[in-house]
């Protein structure tokens, strides 16, 4: 009987040995942790952008929020801190959303990240809001500080097709394996 708890331990989504070991992204909730572990296995595009953030000189904490302004579902906060070399930014994702669509925002903000660091001057603590009036100049002129790019919303159309084509090939499996 041991066995098979250290076995179900072992292949568990919130094991350490089936998660990704990332050093740039991070996040204090273990439901977090486990949906990166989830899209980074299951999305090509998801672990791409995950990889691309990996790179880059910065850090990244994902929290969970009950509430976000403007109907926003995820949210790159637009102040970093830490050192100019190493800046420290927040997502913000909300609590009610599915796993899959939850992964899917990650990814999308995860890409803003991507771009914010691409575009910002050289302190992006004082930058990313200089960054986004570069990548959506409308969202200024309109007095917004809400920043879409086509980008983020290719990425997020995307990673949504690839988790669902897992689920659809994982469910025929599935259902393979139970009719042997």
């Amino acid at each position: 009987m041991a066995e098979w708890i250290l076995l179900a331990l072992w292949i568990s989504p919130h094991s350490t040995a089936v998660q990704p070991t990332l050093d740039h992204l991070r996040s204090a909730e273990p439901h977090i942790r486990t949906l990166i572990a989830d899209g980074y296995m299951r999305s090509a595009t998801f672990k791409e952008v995950v990889d691309v953030v990996e790179e880059r000189s910065c850090v990244v904490y994902v929290a969970s929020v009950v509430k976000l302004s403007q109907g926003a579902r995820g949210a790159l906060l637009h102040e970093a801190v830490g050192l100019p070399e190493m800046p420290v930014l927040r997502v913000l994702l909300k609590t009610n959303l599915s796993g899959d669509e939850a992964i899917a925002v990650i990814g999308h903000e995860l890409q803003h990240v991507a771009e914010a660091i691409s575009g910002a001057p050289k302190d992006i603590r004082h930058g990313i809001a200089a960054a986004f009036d570069k990548l959506d100049p409308t969202a200024r002129s309109a007095g917004v500080r809400k920043y879409e790019t086509d980008a983020a919303i290719a990425i997020t159309t995307k990673i949504r097709d690839e988790l669902r084509r897992h689920r659809q090939t994982s469910t025929l499996s599935t259902r393979r394996a139970t009719l042997k």
